[in-house]
């Protein structure tokens, strides 16, 4: 008897096997098609467990502030410019360095004195001998005064000449004209002597007042110019100084709070207005604003910073969170109104003015209604929600 080969009996038993998963198939699709269909009622339970939960918020009356926003520079109050009136004196030593805190009077830098002190030299030594001539002048007019007083009453008597008398009297005279020149020339030696000390102390450079060392260009070995050797924040204290438009000017106020902020919001502290302009610059329509600081620890002078002021508050009769509201590319306003039934319905509004994350309803929408609190909510016009979140549950 021949032998059946070996794959042969292989492709056998694979038919075999597929035939049987086939007919598997046929009988679980009969029986299926034989079990009773799900009525209408028997679903509603499992649709109504999908519809979504979404937050909705009450439209209401709100407070709106009319917020100014301003950028600018964190400068001194005072920014005082030292230096000094000598020309081309080197400087000699400079004794602080930027961010040092200094007293008044305090030494900063000293200027070479050699020409200085060679000049308070010369002026001592012209106001001693103008004292001494004054001396010698006093000396002489004593003598010629005693000598007149001694002739004088011999006038007229013939006991003298009157050629005598009169040369006696002019000595006097002229003993007197020269104690007067002397004394001149001695007062003049004297201020060449005291302006000669006066610029001697002014190569001392000096703090006038208490405060911080805010930039520094005195060099040692450098010649005093009229550019300043330093620049001085008068007391430390510092300021905020920008430019407000012109509308914006017209409801500021000395005094009012304000706001002033570091770059990327790395701090932040309360001020007051301190001054406002009284000039609007005709061509920027701009006027200056200084805004005082109740703690400049963090800010650096010459810093950007930005400031934000409320200029005046008033109650709107509907205003709706801002996250609400959606715009058409035309700028045209909606909202997704919630309905007592839980539908929603794309309503469009009139928007008008915004407070940080409010927005005022002019029309379109009455106090009460309820909107779904995000716009990118995943929701759209006909579908049903329910109220849910703390916002939700209070409106409805």
């Amino acid at each position: 008897m021949p032998r059946v080969p070996f794959r042969w009996k292989a492709a056998v038993r694979v038919k075999c096997s597929v035939l049987t998963f086939a007919l598997l198939l046929v009988l679980v699709g009969g029986i299926a098609s034989l079990l009773p269909l799900p009525t209408r009622g028997e679903t509603e339970p499992a649709r109504a467990r999908t519809v979504p939960r979404v937050s909705v918020v009450a439209a209401a009356p709100a407070e709106f502030a009319r917020t100014i926003r301003l950028t600018g520079t964190i400068v001194g109050r005072d920014d005082i410019a030292i230096g000094t009136p000598l020309q081309d004196q080197r400087v000699s030593a400079v004794l602080v360095d930027e961010g040092d805190h200094v007293k008044a009077g305090q030494m900063l830098a000293r200027l070479d004195t050699t020409t200085l002190d060679a000049r308070v030299r010369d002026a001592r030594a012209a106001a001693d001998r103008a004292r001494a001539a004054v001396a010698q002048q006093q000396a002489l007019g004593d003598d010629a005064q005693s000598a007149w007083r001694r002739v004088a009453p011999l006038a007229g008597s013939g006991a003298m000449s009157d050629q005598q008398i009169d040369q006696h009297r002019a000595q006097a005279d002229a003993a007197a004209a020269g104690l007067r020149a002397a004394r001149a020339d001695h007062e003049q030696a004297l201020a060449r002597l005291d302006e000669a000390r006066a610029q001697l102390d002014k190569a001392a450079i000096r703090a006038p007042m208490d405060g911080v060392i805010a930039s520094r260009a005195a060099r040692v070995g450098a010649l005093a110019g009229s550019e300043p050797l330093f620049r001085l924040i008068g007391r430390g204290e510092l300021e905020f100084d920008g430019d407000a438009v012109e509308r914006d000017l017209y409801a500021l106020h000395a005094g009012q709070k304000a706001r002033v902020t570091l770059p990327d919001s790395q701090g932040a502290v309360d001020g007051a207005v301190r001054l406002v302009a009284p000039r609007i610059d005709p061509q920027s329509r701009m006027g200056k604003v200084r805004i005082a600081l109740s703690d400049a620890s963090r800010f650096r002078s010459g810093g950007f910073a930005r400031a934000e002021l409320v200029a005046e508050r008033t109650t709107v009769a509907v205003a709706v969170p801002q996250r609400a509201v959606t715009f058409d590319p035309q700028g045209a306003a909606f909202v997704m109104r919630v309905d007592v039934s839980g539908r929603v319905a794309r309503h469009a509004i009139v928007a008008g003015r915004r407070d940080g994350e409010r927005v005022e309803v002019r029309g379109g929408l009455k106090a009460g209604e309820r909107v779904v609190a995000s716009a990118s909510a995943l929701v759209r016009d006909g579908d049903v929600v329910q109220a849910a979140g703390a916002e939700g549950e209070r409106s409805q």
